[in-house]
């Protein structure tokens, strides 16, 4: 349909704009300058600051031009109206009368409104020569934002950003009048996720953040693009640096990931990349303790211990572990060493997304969703930013959000149905909404399966009284869930790591698959919660697949990777990391290449195995667990030191670029592999592995996976390339998947859950010292139910009892978990949660002890 236009004259020029514009718009499209401090594009125009005042003919006295709609014919003026350049004039003098001239020590000189505007509209003196008022200055409203309120201007742009996006109501304005201010709530915290946002939208030096307070100022800064790599989203950035120091990052516009936001983790927890525990120098393990070394006598040593190994005991006796936290090219890099120079497929990495797994098409899109389902993931702490783009749904179009999950999670308060399951009845719960779909006639349209009599005959022993019965979920919610999807016109359900984990994952994903297809093939979404977690799969760095999840069986594949690598590769399957652990376990496995993950501290069986290897090998930023039992620690470089590219959730390739240089003599991760691969390989392999720099490396990765060979590498810094999905076929039958609801143990009572909070002591946050005051302490939530039949209480200091391990930790009493689950978060003890994991397949059962 074609847009309607108005045509209407500014300035005695005449300008074509949208209807529904407003005067400002189409001044500003056409490149007239109206000054402005409240309006900003991305928030609704409330013309509060009145400096955007013109005439227009017909109009009784002066008009803010960010409130008002074009129309047909009309006659603005902006300079030409005497009235209209006085008007601003005073405005400006105005709110120069009382603000404070402390421009030199102001954070926010060199990008402040006030101060371009006062040069550009201003009366360029002023008349006014009492004493200025005075308000609080250097107040905190939260452990990141100072506000100085005798800077704001009153825009309001704080408030309506945290109100009409991150639907966090804790900024207002205060007083009347010259007392006039903004401030949180009485006895309320600002602690929202999006605070750092009020820094870029305030026009002045109001608000500032307290990480950057005083750290440069803006003129001094050398800008790089570059990409968060602290989830799976890949929010666009921009890391501000000056003599060599990472001093702010800052978000950078991107339409399709970010918009031009950026969560408060991707804002301000980047205090590792300066830690002074950073690993700066090669280490060996000599007489039992690590000691400093050269380069070249670690990489010296790792070459010929792994050549000793694969001659002693033969290639399958090594094995490489990769990383979701790696660049693309150190990951493809590592798997193509293990594969072209080991001998073996014996590589894989922590956090793999699930075979099956589909992603998210489109953040954008998801705003105009009507109903979205939720399985077993909690964006607000996983991805932020995919929590960002569904509130606008919901404030903007009225979707509604259903959760299913053994806890409530923060998105739940939209007032959906929660679908509190219990752990291992995730099949029961989505057969239990198939069999109400049925019933209603539910059907999607166009779609034809074969087998739907067989389908429906299967469903039988799953209907809302007996599925309410086997997970737990009140039978009311399964019928609301059911008839808010039946009735949804554009549905998508998005679904994590908790829903595809342990040996029940394929089942979740076959009957999460019956879902879809009975609601019309409808988009789904996996969310995956480690930043390369998409690049990493893609890259091959899994025993089953070659890059560009190219079949590993598949003669013709091999082959031609065996041209373009310059080596024979194994036929023979390579083992997972569970693999690897049981090899070890066996003595088969002899040594292992750790890059950029800390195995021991993740995974329980791990910790117990990897000490005793012959030869452990560990790359990373700090002294992790695991490089503590390693022979070998190699330090590598951080996300800012580096260039290379990620891949994010909705398989955007984007690129990072490297702000500063890297601590000591740390090097990139994809170096290091090259420089002990050179050593291990002769002739014309030796010429096969001769990169010069990251942008080679993606060159050849681009020649390896079919569908990157159209990739534009220039784009890649700017807004990213979006890697083409593989077009799938509609299911053409439903998948009979029966519940497999594992009964309940005497000994440990509860089933145990663990997730994401967004600061955590993981490796990386645990060494950004200014967020330390957000991090919580370390706790256990059960239902209040529970707490009652132990005798427990809100604060009580509880130990979580597996058959391997305890826990210790506070206990929380909330009716927002599902009775008999404890929900204890990851990464927040100095003891790992994984402790109280057995075999990371079966589901974990815990009891509480006081």
């Amino acid at each position: 349909m074609t847009e309607q236009m108005v045509s209407l004259t500014i300035d005695g020029q005449e300008v074509k704009c949208p209807a529904g514009a407003t005067v400002y718009e189409a001044a500003t499209a056409v490149g007239i300058h109206i000054p402005t401090f409240c309006n900003h594009e991305k928030l609704e125009p409330v013309g509060a600051c009145r400096m955007c005042l013109v005439e227009i003919e017909g109009a009784r006295g002066l008009q803010t031009s960010c409130t008002t709609p074009v129309r047909e014919g009309m006659v603005v003026k902006v300079h030409t109206s005497p009235a209209a350049v006085k008007a601003r004039k005073a405005n400006i003098e105005f709110l120069l009368t009382n603000h404070p001239l402390d421009c030199p020590v102001c954070d926010k000189g060199g990008e402040c409104l006030l101060q371009d505007q006062a040069m550009l509209d201003g009366p360029g003196q002023s008349r006014y020569i009492e004493e200025k008022r005075h308000k609080e200055k250097h107040y905190p409203l939260s452990d990141l934002i100072m506000l100085d309120q005798e800077r704001c201007v009153l825009c309001w742009r704080c408030i309506r950003f945290l109100d009409e996006w991150a639907d966090d109501h804790q900024l207002d304005l205060f007083g009347r009048g010259a007392d006039t201010r903004i401030d949180t709530y009485p006895g309320r915290a600002l602690d929202s996720k999006w605070q750092g946002n009020t820094i870029d939208l305030c026009p002045v030096g109001a608000l500032t953040s307290r990480i950057f307070r005083f750290e440069a100022r803006v003129w001094e800064l050398t800008n790089v693009p570059s990409v968060c790599t602290l989830c799976s989203v890949g929010c666009n950035t921009v890391l501000g640096v000056k003599n060599n120091s990472l001093r702010r990052i800052t978000p950078r516009e991107n339409g399709e990931v970010n918009d031009v936001w950026l969560c408060d983790k991707g804002r301000f927890a980047h205090g590792f990349v300066e830690h002074p525990d950073r690993l700066t120098q090669p280490l060996i393990r000599r007489e039992g303790e690590l000691q400093a070394a050269s380069w070249e006598e670690a990489l010296d040593l790792v070459a010929s211990r792994l050549g000793e190994t694969i001659e002693a005991h033969g290639p399958d006796a090594v094995a490489g572990l990769g990383s979701t936290r790696a660049s693309n090219e150190a990951n493809y890099l590592l798997q193509r060493f293990m594969r072209a120079v080991v001998g073996t497929n014996n590589v894989a990495h922590l956090e793999r997304m699930p075979e099956g797994a589909t992603l998210l098409a489109s953040l954008p899109e998801l705003e105009h969703r009507d109903v979205v389902l939720l399985l077993g993931c909690d964006p607000s702490t996983e991805t932020p930013l995919v929590e960002l783009w569904l509130k606008k749904a919901v404030l903007r179009h009225g979707a509604r959000l259903l959760i299913a999950n053994p806890r409530q999670i923060e998105l739940g308060r939209y007032g959906g149905p929660w679908l509190g399951y219990r752990p291992g009845s995730e099949v029961a719960l989505l057969n239990g909404l198939a069999h109400l779909l049925l019933a209603a006639g539910g059907e999607g349209p166009g779609i034809r399966v074969a087998n739907l009599d067989d389908f429906r005959a299967s469903l039988a022993d799953y209907g809302p009284r007996q599925a309410a019965r086997l997970t737990g979920v009140d039978e009311g919610q399964l019928r609301a869930t059911a008839d808010l999807l039946a009735g949804a016109r554009r549905p998508a359900i998005l679904y994590g790591p908790v829903w595809t984990a342990g040996r029940r994952g394929k089942a979740n994903l076959s009957a999460l698959s019956n879902l879809a297809l009975l609601l019309g093939n409808v988009e789904t979404g996996f969310l995956p919660g480690d930043g390369n977690a998409v690049g990493a799969l893609e890259m091959g760095v899994v025993p089953n697949l070659y890059p560009g999840r190219q079949p590993f069986d598949d003669n013709r594949v091999r082959g031609r990777l065996a041209s373009l690598w310059g080596a024979r590769l194994s036929p023979v399957p390579g083992l997972d990391f569970e693999g690897m652990v049981a090899a070890a376990q066996k003595g088969d496995l002899q040594a292992l290449w750790v890059m950029g993950a800390d195995p021991v501290w993740d995974n329980g069986e791990a910790a117990a195995v990897l000490g005793d290897l012959s030869f452990l090998v560990v790359q990373d930023l700090f002294m992790t667990a695991t490089a503590r039992q390693a022979d070998v620690v190699l330090p590598a470089a951080s996300f800012a030191e580096k260039a290379g590219s990620v891949i994010n959730l909705t398989g955007r390739i984007q690129a990072l670029r490297p702000a500063i240089r890297p601590p000591g003599r740390a090097r990139p991760d994809w170096q290091i592999v090259v420089d002990v691969a050179r050593r291990m390989v002769q002739g014309k392999q030796r010429k096969a592995w001769l990169f010069d720099s990251a942008d080679d490396v993606l060159r050849e990765i681009k020649r390896t996976i079919p569908a990157l060979r159209d990739m534009d590498q220039a784009a890649l810094a700017e807004g990213g390339w979006q890697h083409p999905a593989p077009a799938a076929a509609a299911p053409r039958a439903l998948t009979l998947v029966e519940a497999d609801v594992a009964a309940v143990s005497s000994e440990y009572p509860f089933f145990l859950v663990t997730g994401r909070v967004l600061y955590d002591r993981g490796t990386l946050l645990s060494h950004s010292a200014k967020i330390q005051g957000l991090i919580p302490e370390p706790f256990a939530v059960v239902h209040p139910s529970d707490a009652d039949r132990l005798g427990l209480t809100e604060g009580d200091e509880v130990a979580v009892v597996a058959a391997r391990g305890r826990f210790t930790c506070r206990l929380r009493v909330r009716p927002d978990v599902a009775p008999g689950v404890v929900f204890v978060p990851r990464n927040l003890g100095a003891e790992p949660v994984s402790a109280l994991f057995g075999d990371g397949r079966s589901l974990p059962r815990v009891r509480l002890e006081r």
